[in-house]
């Protein structure tokens, strides 16, 4: 099995929270990607929910993973949207080998 860690994270915005949602999601991205360990670090919108929003990242290790959790704009996204989201799910995935 791989060290790298895989991650879905699911954030469901209150509604009429969206696009405050969404800013604040998209102030993390860059930080993120430039974090030692960060493979990739993607966010999406669903395409018939716009108030849904979900993060696709990769992780050289869980190492890596917890440090992302101590920076100061992963922090500050939290703190941006901790009332604002009625849903938020993190999956952390082992690719299994095929």
């Amino acid at each position: 099995m791989s060290q790298i860690i895989k991650t879905v994270a699911t954030l469901r915005a209150k509604s009429g929270h969206g696009k405050t949602v969404e800013q604040a999601l998209r102030a993390c991205v860059e930080g993120s990607r430039a974090e030692p360990g960060c493979l990739f670090y993607d966010l999406h919108v669903d395409r018939t929910d716009p108030e849904c929003f979900v993060f696709i990242e990769g992780w050289a290790d869980m190492e890596a993973f917890e440090h992302h959790k101590t920076t100061a704009h992963y922090q500050a996204m939290a703190h941006a949207v901790g009332e604002l989201l009625v849903h938020r799910e993190v999956l952390l995935l082992d690719e299994l080998s095929i």
